[in-house]
């Protein structure tokens, strides 16, 4: 009985994320391909909201917790630090410029009926099955320091989330003002700070908060551990029965994304162009890539493991940008 509620726990905040994913246009991939090519920074500001709001969440139950003297860092995501956290952070940022979409988009897009996702997904699929950067890069690139680099552990978790959350305001700013920055006469005027992505952001943060405090953080990917585990004959009862509540939340993520956008007749929307659909495969394998070098997406590496305090996020976070930066000057590029 246990297990069925722990599904549908994790299946209902997928249905949540879904459905404010859907009506925000809340993407980590939308926030580079707009910040960089558009020189937009709407979506931006709504990732950087979430990561406000969720690290104000985590910092306090985390708190209560170690007030009562629980372990505070059992519920907590910490991203693995070392080489392959910053190398898999620029594979998944181009990978997800080239599709368009990031982990979380891709599940949203299915919902919608975009075709486009399905090839994202079978790229994802097919990167994490080959792997062929095993056979490139030496295994020593993806040794990790082990779990356990947490801020707070010097810092103490209110001292740690203060200094986290002034660290993402401080970036905030910086790129406002490189963006509204130049010539006098010509200054941009700044976008609304409450958009949809914003607000979107906001609850998305809040409600990974609640999936924190009674379970464990916000991931996407993490079941495609289990493709990789398959094609090398280590699959396990143990992985299948981890991954199963993280099923039933992409699930219930897909549903949330229908469901929010029935009212706008769900139709299937087909690729208009065959270089749409490899940037979409070739997207899909880099993210997947990305994921088993660091061990993150942009949600569980990003919107996750940044509230968490964890040392390992804050390495992925920028990496994963500097990716997107690359993303777009190949997408430019080709058309």
């Amino acid at each position: 009985m246990q297990r069925v509620e722990s599904l549908i726990i994790f299946a209902a905040f997928g249905f949540a994320y879904g459905v404010v994913l859907q009506r925000s246009g809340f993407c980590f991939a939308r926030a580079g391909f707009e910040l960089f090519l558009l020189r937009s920074r709407d979506a931006f500001n709504g990732v950087m909201a979430g990561l406000v709001v969720a690290t104000v969440g985590f910092t306090a139950v985390t708190a209560v917790r170690g007030s009562l003297g629980m372990e505070p860092t059992a519920h907590l995501l910490l991203l693995p630090l070392g080489a392959g956290t910053l190398l898999g952070g620029i594979l998944f940022g181009i990978g997800m410029t080239l599709a368009g979409m990031c982990a979380a988009g891709t599940l949203q897009r299915l919902g919608e009926g975009y075709l486009i996702a399905w090839f994202t997904l079978i790229g994802a699929i097919v990167g994490a099955a080959l792997d062929p950067f095993s056979a490139l890069i030496p295994h020593e690139w993806r040794l990790q320091l082990p779990r356990g680099l947490w801020l707070g552990r010097e810092m103490g978790a209110i001292g740690g989330g203060i200094a986290a959350v002034a660290a993402l305001f401080l970036i905030w700013l910086a790129v406002a003002r490189s963006q509204d920055g130049g010539k006098p006469g010509k200054r941009r005027a700044s976008p609304a700070l409450l958009t949809p992505a914003v607000i979107g952001g906001a609850l998305l943060g809040l409600i990974n908060t609640l999936q924190m405090a009674v379970a464990t953080p916000w991931t996407v990917t993490y079941p495609l551990a289990l493709v990789h585990a398959a094609t090398a004959h280590e699959l396990s009862g143990i992985a299948v029965h981890r991954a199963a509540p993280l099923i039933a939340l992409d699930l219930g993520l897909i549903l949330g994304s229908l469901i929010a956008s029935a009212r706008n007749r769900v139709r299937v929307k087909a690729p208009r162009h065959f270089r749409e659909v490899a940037a979409a495969l070739i997207g899909g394998a880099l993210m997947a890539w990305g994921v088993q070098f660091a061990k993150g997406c942009s949600i569980g590496g990003v919107f996750s493991a940044v509230p968490s305090l964890s040392i390992g996020g804050w390495l992925f976070f920028p990496s994963l940008f500097f990716g997107a930066w690359i993303g777009t000057r190949v997408v430019r590029t080709l058309h």
